[in-house]
């Protein structure tokens, strides 16, 4: 009987271990080999007290014309085609209720459908950032944010996984702007 409670607590240990790490696992290869993809970001909302320090990022292109044949209700998972502009920025090209066999593409919620038009809601929102670079990050990211170039989210995509992996403004990253700037 003991050797039984302790193969079940052996199993139970593992599995709270083996999650996490999973999880982990697919985040990581998703930064290592996944496609980058580059979108332009609007304006930001205020900061939230209760989930720490980070800078709100939301993609300018948020809606999305749903095809004729497609079928879809608000709340479920759609996949979106991105295609890189001549600018390097990518657009929503097309919209599915199946993964593309082509091409590069992300897992997206409906929000809402009004019209023939859906908006999106990106499996991604913040960028956390280091407690003490906080306020100064906070403050450039509202200098910049409604500039003509605007700043861009720099995001891996694999297989349908989105990561946003930084943000960058004129083709310089986030964190050494903010380094030039904390000096």
């Amino acid at each position: 009987m003991k050797t039984l409670s302790f193969i079940i607590f052996a199993l139970a240990a593992l599995a709270q271990w083996a999650l996490p790490l999973a999880q982990i696992w697919t985040h990581e290869q998703t930064l290592a080999h996944g496609t980058l993809i580059k979108l332009k970001c609007a304006a930001p909302d205020p900061y939230d007290p209760l989930r720490g320090r980070f800078l709100a990022v939301r993609p300018e292109q948020s809606k999305v014309t749903v095809p004729d044949d497609v079928k879809i209700h608000q709340g479920a998972q759609v996949y979106v085609t991105l295609t890189p502009g001549a600018d390097g920025l990518s657009t929503i090209t097309g919209l599915s209720t199946t993964p593309p066999t082509t091409g590069t593409w992300m897992r997206v919620r409906a929000r809402w459908i009004y019209n023939k038009e859906a908006t999106l809601q990106w499996p991604f929102d913040r960028f956390y950032i280091n407690e003490k670079l906080a306020p100064e990050a906070d403050k450039w990211f509202a200098e910049n944010i409604r500039g003509t170039k605007g700043i861009i989210a720099e995001v891996r995509v694999l297989e349908g996984r989105a990561v946003l992996a930084d943000l960058s403004l004129d083709g310089k990253p986030f964190r050494e702007i903010l380094k030039e700037r904390v000096k």
